[in-house]
Order: C-alpha cells, then sequence, then structure tokens
C-alpha cells in the first residue's frame, strides 16, 4: 500500500470546505466554504476568485448550458457567477435537520442530493433530481447523506451515509436507480466525501482521520494520501487529463493546539495520483431544447 502527501495549492482557510468539482467545459476547479458563504474558483491556470453566497450553500455544479445550480437549504436553485440565487428548480422534503449536504449528478445528468438528521431517527434521505423539477426519492433510512459518485460504466452508485461509518455500493438498473444495496467497506473514521477514478476504485475522506483513502472495486485499502489540513471533507479530479485530485478541508471547530500544529487547516490541497478520474456529468438534459423543438 503507497502513501502520498499532497501540496498545498489555495491557504482558503475554510471554515467548512466542502463539495469539489471540477468543470470541464470551464477548466475550473468549484468548491465551498458551506460555513463562510464563500463560493471558491480555480482556474486551469491557477488564477483563484472568492466570491460571497448571500445563504448557506452545500454544493454547486455546472450545468448543459454552462451556468451553475446550487444545493441551498433544501433548495435546488440556479445560481450566478456573483453567488446571487436565481429560479429555484426544485424543493427537498424538510424531514430531519431541514438540510441539504453532499450532491452530484449521475451520467443522466440528474443531481442526486442527500439529506441530513442528526436526531437518531434516521429520517433524512438520498433524492434525485431532475431538470424538470422532479423529485424521486432513492434512499430512505438515512443520518447523515454525504460523499456520492458513480462507477465509469454508470452501472453502479458509491455512497456514503456518515453515521454509518461505511461506504455502500448501490446497484442500479437501466433507468439509473437503485436495485440493491451491498457494503463496499466498513471504515473506523467518518467517512466524508468521495470521487470514482476511471479504473472504478473509489477515494474517500476520512473528516476525522487526515487522510484520503483509496478502495479498490473489490473494497481492499491500497492507497493513503495524508492530509495535514484539520478535518478532511471531500475530494474530486481535475486539471486537463483529470489525475490531479483536488482535496478539501475544514478548520471550524479544530481545537486550538491542533491549530497550531496544522496550519493550512482550511486549505485546498491538490495531488497527481497517476490515474485519472471518470469525469463528472453537469445537470440537465442536453437535449431537452431538442426535444421541444421537434
Amino acid at each position: 500500500m503507497s502513501s502520498m502527501t499532497p501540496d498545498v495549492v489555495v491557504d482558503a482557510a475554510c471554515e467548512l470546505g466542502e463539495g469539489p468539482t471540477w468543470d470541464a467545459a470551464r477548466q475550473r476547479l468549484l468548491w465551498l466554504d458551506v460555513d463562510g458563504l464563500v463560493l471558491h474558483q480555480l482556474d486551469s491556470a491557477g488564477r483563484h476568485t472568492a466570491t460571497a453566497t448571500k445563504q448557506r450553500i452545500s454544493a454547486v455544479v455546472p450545468d448543459v448550458n454552462g451556468n451553475l445550480v446550487a444545493v441551498a437549504g433544501l433548495s435546488v436553485a440556479q445560481i450566478d457567477e456573483f453567488g446571487h440565487l436565481g429560479k429555484t428548480i426544485a424543493t427537498l422534503p424538510p424531514d430531519g435537520d431541514g438540510l441539504a449536504n453532499d450532491a452530484r449528478c449521475d451520467p443522466m445528468g440528474r443531481l442526486w442530493v442527500g439529506t441530513v438528521d442528526r436526531s437518531g431517527e434516521q429520517q433524512a434521505g438520498l433524492f434525485c433530481v431532475a431538470d424538470d423539477g422532479s423529485v424521486k426519492k432513492v434512499r430512505s433510512g438515512i443520518a447523515l447523506s454525504n460523499g456520492i459518485d458513480w462507477s465509469p460504466d454508470g452501472r453502479i452508485c458509491h455512497y456514503v451515509d456518515s453515521l454509518a461509518h461505511r461506504v455502500d455500493t448501490i446497484h442500479l438498473d437501466a433507468e439509473g436507480l437503485p436495485i440493491r444495496s451491498e457494503t463496499l467497506v466498513h471504515i473506523g473514521s467518518i467517512p466524508d466525501g468521495l470521487s470514482v477514478d476511471a479504473e472504478g476504485a473509489v477515494w474517500v475522506a476520512l473528516w476525522d482521520g487526515g487522510a484520503i483513502h483509496r478502495y479498490t472495486p473489490q473494497g481492499r485499502l491500497d492507497r493513503v494520501v495524508e492530509v495535514p489540513g484539520g478535518f478532511i471533507t471531500s475530494c474530486a479530479f481535475g486539471g486537463p487529463d483529470l489525475t490531479t485530485l483536488f482535496i478539501t478541508t475544514a478548520r471550524s471547530g479544530l481545537p486550538e493546539a491542533q491549530l497550531c500544529t496544522q496550519p493550512h487547516a482550511g486549505a485546498l490541497f491538490a495531488i497527481d495520483v497517476g490515474v485519472s478520474g471518470r469525469g463528472y456529468t453537469p445537470f440537465g438534459n442536453p437535449d431537452r431544447d431538442k426535444v421541444g423543438a421537434a
């Protein structure tokens, strides 16, 4: 098993850095400081911009038209480059804490969004949102919905409920909806965000584990990326060849003594891991306008 250490790319000091995704059309990384109310962008030339948002946003993704879509509270809505929310596309049920968390688009361009219930009642869920505003619950009995991504062939979804301390493998039907699920791996630390590479392996951020773990499709741990960034929240592949693994971190709630030993807590880290990501699908149906015109 190999071990690697990433470099600091943007010392953003995020309270809760989260939701990284690579916008292939614009060749930029998008991520959020959820608690600091900031939308961050890093382009392929290394230019970083930070834009204040007007409310708490837990995820942001590009759409098929080159615009952005955000998850704010329980709303899936358009958002502009200046952090202003626009038209609401869909609203999720208020069960649990009344907050959504991580989100990512499936290979069909639908946004899968998870919600949160820290009460112990597991009333949260995982929802599939289409660009026509329809919402389908695809999983119930969730405590803290987190990382989600798909296998290269689109037949499997890997998913984290953090408080269950495991990564699940969800098998999908021809419409990309769940048939059955099983546990890929149990983890002693708290798993957070994840990304799948082109070989089908799953890279999992360990919130309280100081690292990213890579698990093979069979659930075997074969690489560790040690991250000196406080709490480790998520990861995404980006760059021209998708071999750069970008890693978001958080500093909120970190003890003062640990902040002294980890001055880059909350930074964006990056490392070339030698294997490419599968890429991320933008939100929406690219054929919708063609269908409407016909």
